[in-house]
């Protein structure tokens, strides 16, 4: 029984999970940008409004698709991912997120806004940022509520599951943690824009993926992954300059 519940999580199976989130990434943008244009053909839908609309399709059947699978492989296997109770003391595992969330903002807004200012690059925002100033400005109540699912709820869970969840846990399994870490936090990166903030998006990958071997529950990763949405929300909420 025990070597069955040691191989449910392969590499393989991790690689997979990668692989379906795109998949179901290229399908839901498929069908809204037809959707948009079938029920809208004489109009010109912004291209936040079609990101955020795919994402958030794509988000729920990730999370879907990955609840099936979770509850189809039984119990034994929620470990193996992460589902269980953290294996620090509560208290010290919330301090330790809060610990390491103030870390990594700190470290990124010296890389955004002293380095890259520095080296002639002031200004950039991320792709998130970018949808999210276009909502508050242009948007209403519904598509900032859809934002904030996507952001707070929809995006870190999913996230968490398919990269900390399935593919770190997997590789943690034949490699060294540190190892399984980096090399999930690359993948991480580079689905993420622009490159020049790749340092940001893999610091934060990497201190998720941290937080999650130092404590053992993917909850505590899925909570850092929410606070950092959220702080950047409120950032933006509060006309402070966005960081990523």
């Amino acid at each position: 029984m025990t070597e069955t519940i040691h191989k449910q999580l392969t590499i393989k199976r991790g690689i997979l999970a990668i692989v379906v989130m795109y998949a179901c990434q290229l399908l839901a943008g498929i069908i809204i940008s037809y959707g948009f244009k079938f029920f809208s053909p004489n109009n010109e839908v912004p291209i936040e409004i079609l990101g955020l609309t795919s994402a958030l399709l794509s988000g729920i059947m990730i999370i879907t698709f990955f609840w099936w699978d979770i509850r189809k492989s039984g119990e034994p296997f929620y470990p193996e991912i992460g589902l269980q109770k953290s294996k620090i003391k509560k208290s010290k595992g919330l301090l330790l997120v809060l610990s390491a969330l103030i870390l990594t903002h700190f470290l990124a807004w010296i890389y955004r806004s002293l380095i890259l200012p520095a080296l002639g690059h002031e200004g950039i925002i991320g792709g998130g940022s970018k949808m999210f100033s276009y909502i508050k400005t242009n948007g209403g109540s519904l598509e900032m509520s859809g934002f904030l699912l996507l952001a707070l709820l929809v995006g870190p869970i999913m996230e968490e599951v398919v990269f900390r969840g399935y593919l770190q846990s997997s590789l943690a399994k034949k490699i060294p943690s540190w190892a399984a870490i980096l090399i999930t936090s690359i993948v991480f990166t580079v689905g993420h824009n622009p490159m020049i903030l790749w340092p940001m998006y893999f610091l934060y990958s990497a201190t998720w993926g941290w937080i999650l071997l130092r404590t053992g529950s993917l909850k505590m990763a899925i909570l850092i992954h929410v606070l950092s949405n959220l702080f950047y929300a409120v950032v933006g909420f509060a006309g402070w300059d966005i960081l990523a």
